[in-house]
């Protein structure tokens, strides 16, 4: 009997034993005892023992191989190579590969770098690869599919680099990766779906970076990463599916730079990230739906500097660190529900922001927005929205106001507050007619009245300067119509302006030039207008509700002048 001492494994300690047993075909039966954290034996395996010798005739005679319920000790195709004086690349072909449920163990490495597997199907389903590296280096899989499903792998080094898959199903589900770094550096999926589901990937540092994923469904769904860096950088995804929903990322940063994902939809909703920083950077979402909805983002960094996306939404999500939202080009970016604790960027730094929608529907800004009325284009992001009426957006417009006031942005602020007044006012009639179309009798006049009154003549007391203009507007247009009626009492039966209680016409008196008369219609319009009333010249007739009428008016635009005016200068 041949023992071996504990193994540290990543979930599990095992010890080996050989026993001189028959099993199946083999002469040796290989005793596995699986220990918990305390060293308490849980469960034991038996597996007939084959030699890695056996599987080196089998190779040299192109014979199948199946291994499948069997314990190999120390295979390696470096070793083979070695032996048999062959390049150190040479393609060593293994025929009808079936390793179900094998346990590879070693005590350096498990080898099957350069392996071209010859066949409709390739598994590795249940195996156990014991501690130690295990090597797939430039691996050709064939054209079938190849599973790795429920198999575990020990705390060593496990490298897929530059591995080539078929069209064939690749299914790594319920696969245990270990606690060791994880490289699929350049590998090659194929056309066929991949299926990365429930997949522990341990606390080592996981590389996928300029991996390729062509045609096919990809799935992470519900995968769990350690606290190593999770390298996605340059991956191509393809035009299928790709997920990462309820994937719990960890502590550790995470890298999807430069990543293209093709045209199908891609999710990472629910997913949970750790402390570290995230980055989309440069990211190519292709045109298909993005969901990042309810994912919690964690602690440090989240950036998508540069990215592109035709629709990415991010609802319902808690925003708890720093955000870089300046796109590099954007149709729709959904934030609705959305919690702003820290920082959110979409302020653009050097080029503007190509975006064309932006929905902020009952976010809530905790934190501070950086955003910009101009370089961001905020009128046309909301009123662009096809899926939100005027309530919606005027809502979108308050809770920019109240952001531009907290950032200091007071330009931008009156321009969203002027925004979210017309959007309410538009609701408002809009909301009328819906009930009852008879309303239209008081609410168009009502809207319109308004329109004129506050945002025509003052931008809502958004601008000093518009209503000074107006002020002028009004006291010389009074004074026009006080001119037109002077000159021809006759034909519209009123009585004249008088000075000083003789009955004189103040503004058409024989010998009175036309500039003098002009100059006395002027003067008048601006007592009126500034309610002095000297009492020099008072109205008769038909020119008494005119007169009161431009009184109402001054008092009104002084007193909204000034409201706009002191508005200005406090802030």
């Amino acid at each position: 009997m041949l023992g071996s001492p504990l193994h540290e494994q990543h979930i599990l300690r095992y010890q080996v034993e050989i026993l001189d047993q028959p099993m199946q075909k083999s002469l040796q039966t290989a005793v596995l005892s699986f220990f918990d954290e305390n060293n308490k034996k849980v469960v034991t395996h038996k597996f007939a023992v084959i030699s890695k010798e056996d599987i080196y005739n089998w190779i040299d005679n192109g014979e199948p191989i199946n291994i499948s319920g069997a314990y190999v000790k120390d295979f390696s195709l470096i070793e083979y190579r070695t032996n048999k004086g062959y390049d150190d690349h040479k393609e060593i072909q293994l025929h009808e590969f079936r390793a179900r449920k094998t346990f590879f163990d070693c005590e350096l490495s498990t080898d099957f770098s350069e392996a071209e597997f010859v066949g409709d199907k390739v598994t590795f389903e249940g195996c156990i690869f014991g501690n130690g590296f295990v090597n797939f280096l430039n691996a050709k899989f064939g054209t079938g599919d190849v599973s790795f499903k429920k198999s575990k792998f020990g705390s060593g080094i496990t490298s897929f680099r530059s591995a080539k898959f078929g069209e064939g199903l690749i299914s790594f589900n319920n696969t245990s990766f270990g606690r060791g770094d994880l490289n699929f550096v350049d590998s090659d999926f194929g056309k066929g779906d991949v299926d990365f589901k429930n997949t522990y990937f341990g606390d080592g540092n996981i590389d996928f970076k300029f991996s390729k994923f062509l045609n096919g469904d990809i799935s992470f769904e519900k995968a769990l990463f350690g606290k190593g860096k999770k390298d996605f950088k340059n991956v191509e995804f393809g035009g299928g599916k790709v997920d990462f929903r309820r994937i719990e990322f960890n502590d550790g940063d995470v890298s999807f730079e430069g990543v293209e994902f093709g045209e199908g939809k891609v999710s990472f909703r629910s997913s949970i990230f750790g402390h570290g920083h995230k980055t989309f950077d440069q990211a190519d979402f292709g045109h298909g739906e993005v969901q990042f909805d309810k994912v919690e983002f964690g602690s440090g960094t989240v950036s998508f500097n540069q990215a592109s996306a035709m629709k990415i939404s991010f609802l319902e999500c808690h925003l708890n660190c720093y955000i870089d939202l300046r796109f590099g080009s954007c149709e729709l970016l959904d934030l609705k529900n959305t919690i702003v604790r820290d920082i959110l960027d979409v302020k653009p730094d050097r080029s503007s922001v190509t975006m064309k929608e932006m929905n902020l529907a009952n976010m809530r800004i905790l934190g501070r927005m950086f955003i910009n009325w101009r370089e961001n284009n905020v009128h046309d992001l909301i009123y662009s929205q096809r899926d939100t009426d005027y309530y919606q957006k005027a809502e979108q417009f308050r809770i920019l106001k109240e952001n531009f006031r907290n950032n200091g942005q007071y330009e931008d602020e009156d321009a969203a507050y002027l925004e979210f007044r017309r959007c309410e006012s538009k609701a408002i009639l809009v909301e009328s007619l819906a009930k009852d179309k008879k309303n239209a009798i008081w609410a168009y006049p009502t809207f319109y009245f308004q329109k004129y009154v506050f945002d025509y003549v003052g931008r809502y007391a958004t601008a000093p300067t518009r209503v000074l203009i107006n002020m002028l507007l009004t006291f010389f247009v009074f004074a026009i119509v006080y001119a037109l009626f002077s000159m021809t009492p006759a034909l519209y039966g009123f009585g004249h302006v008088v000075a000083g209680g003789a009955e004189t016409a103040a503004f058409n008196s024989p010998g009175e030039t036309l500039f003098h008369a002009l100059g006395n219609c002027l003067y008048y319009s601006g007592i009126t207008f500034f309610t002095i009333g000297y009492g020099d010249y008072f109205a008769h007739g038909l020119l008494k509700p005119v007169a009161v009428f431009e009184g109402f008016s001054g008092v009104f635009l002084m007193s909204y002048f000034t409201v706009a005016f002191v508005r200005k200068i406090l802030r």
